[in-house]
């Protein structure tokens, strides 16, 4: 049998777009992550790039890697960043990036937040 998770959304506590409801070093740690990994996919990218009948057949797929290492880089300033949240998103430079962090956002903050039932500490 199938174990399916209930979700349902839950309200933004206050629905105040300047709390960001994470601890500042939880931030910190999630965006030295995403800049180690960022660095990982960039010496990959590069390794591929190295090779000219690689960079030649799979140039679009190595220019994905350099958007997702750019995305991944703007990620992480926004989690290091103390400015209010809108101020945050402001200053992501990949314009569809920013506009879907700002779409997503908008919808949690209308809609709530999705909680896993399953997975609540209910102790």
């Amino acid at each position: 049998m199938i174990h399916q998770s209930i979700i349902r959304a839950i309200p933004v506590p206050g629905a105040d777009p300047s709390l960001d409801g994470m601890e500042p070093a939880m931030a910190y740690a999630l965006a030295d992550e995403l800049v180690g990994l960022t660095g990982l996919l960039a010496e990959l990218a590069f390794d591929l790039a190295s090779d000219s009948e690689t960079l030649r057949r799979h140039m679009h797929s190595l220019q994905v890697i350099d958007r997702i290492t750019q995305a991944q880089l703007a990620i992480a300033d926004v989690l290091r960043s103390t400015d209010p949240i809108d101020r945050r998103l402001e200053t992501v430079t990949l314009e569809d990036l920013g506009l879907s962090l700002s779409e997503s956002l908008d919808r949690y903050r209308r809609e709530g937040l999705p909680v896993d039932l399953d997975n609540v500490d209910t102790g």
